[in-house]
């Protein structure tokens, strides 16, 4: 018996209906062969980058390239113009966008003949056609603390923040972006009602759903935030309380993707253009909901994740990346550090116990091709931290440990303005409790302020103990002195030799015939701010001494 015209026609409908909920929008990376054609200029980095970001490239000599370009909007039109297709962010450092498309649309994007690649990096629809902005509804717990020292006196005073706060350095001038889960509270807090008032938040952003509000989600980035700018007078004071900050959320909670990692990307892109200095980064990855895209030990080589690619870029373009190592140590399953931490351009911290022994979550190194991960250590153990409420607790992991040591930076960085990003980093290592024998568990140990300037500031004892003494050091107005001292009577020859930090030699000198108790000055006009070793020759002495031209 045949059907009827009906049942067929219902059949078919049932048929298409099918094939339509089958199918599905995603989120996917589409990656470009070139910028060619692109209405951007190297000579005109105004358009894309602020005068911020101009003038750290400037300071630091680093070039506008292509790479700073911003993606041909030919191409991106041209996405935009395909039915069931929207580009929402794009790389310029890639040379790439996102897009949430349907999955049908997908060959007729890899045909185009400026498409590279088309990458599948989340199922679904998450992101918002209109940024939106949602009020926070937190509620606050009406507490009041009376401590005789601050609540958060352990972890500042093991990395010598309270020495920093004294000598006038406090983050100021400075700008940190936080990538991280979320904000809760943050916008309404107490602890961080000081920020707000002074004009701290230059710029948020939420790159999970394409918004204006940070203020949701989770309240992780709230505590890790907590501990640099925080401040409540004679209960907690952050790190670096007057450092200026940038909020994003990268980080998608519920799910796990390698979507959250090109969300780095975009916000590190973001930061840069905004002039942000240093990058905090409380997240880590190695697995995925979708195994496909599961990192594996060997990829942990400072090349391979996405987000590691992204922190060594981030660190080219002269910002200060920090990041957490990982909270994998007692996983039996990995145990090592995760991505980014692999990275070798950036500072990965672990955590120690207010005692500064290692912890045994902290994932330790070394990277795949082993290089020594931690770089340094902080408290991770018992940190305390604001939480989402209002109230203050306590918490552990890498994650509390890292920004404790961003906030340090930035302190740093605001001593010695003139230094660059990797000098930063190296001088905090060399600040550091174990500098001389670092480990795979606490790297190169526990970071001190004061530790720090001595580095910088010290004049070596062999030569003091020699007869000979160099100053100013900082030196000012670029005129050093050299100096032979002792009561005896002696006439020498000295030779000086200056090295930058790269071991060129940048500056030569030689004195005749210099008494006991007589001094020559060395001008130094020639030189560009920085860290310097002047090597002394005389006779049979010799001796090296670091100094800084501010």
């Amino acid at each position: 018996m045949g059907m009827s015209k009906l049942a067929v026609t219902l059949i078919m409908c049932l048929t298409i209906l099918n094939q339509v909920v089958s199918a599905q929008v995603n989120r996917y990376m589409v990656f470009f062969d070139a910028k060619s054609e692109s209405v951007y200029t190297l000579d005109n980095p105004e358009a894309y980058l602020s005068d911020r970001a101009i003038e750290r490239r400037i300071k630091y000599n680093i070039p506008v390239t292509l790479q700073d370009l911003p993606v041909n909007n030919l191409y991106i039109n041209a996405l935009n113009n395909i039915d069931s297709v929207h580009v929402f962010y794009q790389t310029k450092w890639l040379n790439g966008v996102l897009i949430e498309a349907h999955e049908s649309r997908i060959t007729e994007i890899e045909q185009l003949a400026y498409v590279t690649e088309v990458q599948f990096v989340a199922p679904g629809q998450r992101l918002n056609y209109e940024s939106v902005y949602e009020s926070s509804t937190t509620e606050f717990l009406n507490q009041t603390t009376e401590t005789a020292e601050l609540t958060n006196a352990i972890q500042n005073d093991m990395i010598g923040a309270d020495e920093m706060h004294a000598a006038g350095f406090s983050g100021q001038g400075k700008m940190i972006a936080v990538f991280d889960a979320g904000f809760i509270g943050t916008n309404i807090s107490p602890y961080f009602t000081r920020m707000y008032e002074n004009n701290q938040v230059v710029a948020v952003w939420d790159f999970v759903e394409n918004s204006n509000n940070v203020y949701r989600y989770d309240d992780h980035g709230t505590s890790v935030l907590s501990t640099i700018t925080a401040y409540l007078d004679e209960v907690f004071v952050g790190v670096a309380p007057d450092a200026d900050v940038i909020l994003c959320v990268t980080e998608d909670v519920p799910t796990e993707y390698n979507i959250e990692e090109y969300n780095w990307l975009f916000a590190a892109e973001y930061a840069d253009s905004i002039g942000v200095d240093i990058i905090n980064t409380s997240l880590g990855y190695n697995f995925f909901d979708d195994p496909s895209m599961d990192y594996n030990f060997q990829d942990m080589d400072g090349n391979t994740a996405i987000i590691t690619q992204a922190n060594d870029i981030a660190s080219s373009k002269g910002i200060l990346c920090v990041v957490s190592v990982g909270n994998e140590g007692d996983d039996e399953l990995w145990g090592k550090l995760v991505a980014p931490a692999d990275a070798d351009s950036i500072i990965a911290v672990g955590a120690v116990n207010e005692n500064e022994e290692y912890q045994i979550f902290s994932s330790t190194g070394p990277t795949s091709d082993d290089r020594i991960k931690p770089e340094v250590s902080a408290l991770g153990k018992g940190t305390s931290i604001v939480g989402w409420n209002g109230s203050l607790t306590y918490g552990s992991g890498t994650s509390y440990a890292a920004p404790l040591v961003a906030g340090l930076a930035a302190g740093v960085w605001q001593a010695y303005p003139d230094l660059n990003n990797m000098e930063i980093i190296e001088l905090i290592k060399k600040g550091s409790t174990q500098y001389n024998s670092p480990d795979t568990l606490i790297g190169y140990g526990i970071p001190d302020f004061k530790a720090i300037q001595s580095e910088i500031t010290s004049i070596d004892d062999d030569l003091s103990e020699k007869g000979y003494k160099i100053y100013p050091n900082p030196v000012k107005n670029y005129r050093l002195f050299v100096e032979l001292t002792g009561t005896v009577s002696i006439i020498r020859d000295i030779e000086i030799q200056i090295f930058d930090i790269n071991g060129s030699m940048v500056f030569s000198h030689r004195a005749e015939k210099i008494k006991s108790g007589s001094r020559f000055e060395l001008d130094l006009k020639k030189l560009s701010p920085g860290i310097y070793v002047l090597h002394l020759y005389s006779g049979k002495d010799s001796g090296k001494v670091k100094i800084l031209i501010p």
